[in-house]
């Protein structure tokens, strides 16, 4: 067993290049204005980076630093693979005591295409068995995007299946083939696994605009390497979210529609009922409680039914003014699609006006986390935060208190500010993944390529209360004495009432 780096947890611990090439992260770099770092392999902040848990019951680390664009991570046992987007592979960690330990080589590398939204994309394993989304090349090597075919190659987002000996990923089985068209923002690549082992993949649209985006008529499929110009002659599948069923031969179910695209699906593991987060454009992204054969809206509607959106509809108010040539003015709605195959339109569980670039969406197990077990987590790219929402009763949407959100949308202009009760941490590099192991919740960190952990901090209850507990008891000490030890165990953190 060879290890490459080790790193106490809460450490800042820089290194030199191992993954990775610095071509890829220049060209991300760029993108966003930034400066390379030293290492090649993340962008430098112009400034330092503040982050914050608005809790004081508990406490973050950061555990690791230097990976080059990690998009996701899961569990297999007490290792944790972690994937990086332009380099297509998959690294291993183990965490022993207070160290965590990053093995010399990856567990997989494959050949991927890249560009800001697609390459290595998804993760998520089982007892002995690893599945992953990625962007592959058709050339056998790692690729950046060209601007068009000239310059680019072919490319295919495919859903592979690989088993795992406790050291490698091998066998590869092919799940599920798409499209990868050049120069689109929505790829898609989330992934997740259910209570009874079934795995959920979704893909964005692609740029298409077809039956799975709502328009069964007038469908336009352009597809780079096959086409310049619309087509319906064929009708490929994409803006979907599929189920494997892994214990009958893996066969693949269409189980939801009409998605935009999508950087975050989790599932309940009280109730089993599979969550999304959903990405606007320049409006209203979601969080959708996803049934089988739920029909997200898009490219009908996008945010709540009943609110415009100039996104779905251009000639929507306020936008582009009264504009003679539209068809149709949606004014103060957006039309909900017809069903289609009985996939059926419900509206979002929550909505944010102004995007925030919600990515990660995770559940803690029950009594895992804290006082956090009815509690969903979202993640959020453009404001390097976390947010959390209290789950209703039957675990079906939230119970949110907060007078600016009226019909469960958030069109306050500066969002929920960090001083707000339903911000859980902030100061990330955006946060592209959230996934909860042994009580403690992971996140990837992905413009830093750093993870952090945040875990409940260690109670300490001192000896003059263990002792009150016993005396009262005992009937040595009165009640109030006994509620005058409760109290200090309430104001010090240590337990919550609710």
């Amino acid at each position: 067993m060879i290890f490459l780096f080790m790193t106490i947890i809460g450490s800042y611990f820089t290194f030199s290049v191992v993954y990775g090439d610095l071509d890829s992260t220049k060209m991300t770099c760029d993108e966003l204005g930034l400066p390379v770092s030293e290492t090649g392999k993340t962008c430098v902040f112009s400034s330092a980076r503040d982050i914050k848990i608005y809790d004081k019951e508990y406490e973050i680390f950061q555990i690791f630093e230097g990976l080059e664009f990690p998009t996701a991570m899961d569990f297999i046992g007490d290792n944790m693979l972690v994937i990086e987007k332009h380099s297509g592979k998959v690294i291993r960690f183990i965490e022993e005591a207070d160290k965590v330990l990053m093995y010399r080589e990856p567990v997989l590398d494959v050949s991927v295409r890249y560009n800001f939204y697609s390459g290595m994309l998804g993760i998520t394993a089982l007892s002995d068995q690893v599945f992953l989304y990625y962007t592959e090349s058709s050339s056998g090597y790692d690729e950046r995007e060209g601007q068009g075919v000239v310059d680019s190659v072919d490319a295919k987002n495919r859903v592979y299946q690989y088993d795992w000996n406790g050291e490698k990923l091998s066998n590869p089985v092919l799940i599920k083939e798409f499209i990868a068209p050049l120069n689109i923002h929505n790829h898609g690549g989330a992934m997740t696994k259910g209570i009874d082992n079934e795995v959920y993949f979704v893909i964005g649209d692609a740029a298409q605009s077809g039956v799975f985006q709502n328009m069964a008529e007038n469908s336009c499929y352009i597809v780079s390497f096959v086409n310049t110009e619309c087509s319906s002659d064929t009708i490929y599948e994409t803006g979907s979210i599929f189920r494997i069923d892994t214990e009958n031969d893996n066969n693949v179910e269409l189980f939801a529609m009409g998605i935009r695209n999508s950087f975050g699906l989790g599932v309940d593991p009280v109730t089993g009922y599979l969550w999304d987060t959903e990405n606007g454009e320049n409006y209203f992204d979601e969080i959708n409680l996803v049934k089988p054969r739920f029909n997200s809206g898009w490219n009908s509607v996008m945010g709540p039914s009943y609110m415009e959106n100039p996104d779905t509809h251009p000639c929507a108010g306020g936008v582009l003014g009264n504009e003679s040539n539209c068809p149709v003015e949606y004014r103060g709605y957006q039309p909900i699609p017809p069903t289609f195959e009985n996939f059926v339109y419900s509206e979002p569980e929550f909505s944010w006006h102004q995007t925030v670039g919600p990515t990660a969406v995770v559940i803690p197990d029950k009594d895992d986390f804290g006082k956090y077990s009815d509690y969903l987590f979202v993640g959020s790219y453009h404001y390097d935060r976390i947010y959390k929402f209290r789950l209703n009763s039957d675990r079906t949407g939230f119970d949110i208190s907060d007078p600016r959100v009226n019909d469960l949308v958030l069109e306050e202009k500066n969002m929920w500010n960090i001083q707000h009760g339903d911000v859980f941490a902030t100061g990330f590099r955006g946060v592209s993944d959230i996934k909860f192991h042994n009580g403690a919740m992971y996140i990837v960190s992905i413009m830093d390529g750093s993870i952090f952990k945040i875990e409940p901090k260690d109670a300490v209850i001192p000896d003059w209360i263990k002792n009150n507990a016993g005396w009262w008891a005992d009937g040595q000490i009165d009640d109030s004495s006994f509620v005058s030890g409760l109290q200090w165990l309430i104001s010090n953190g240590i337990m919550s009432v609710s």
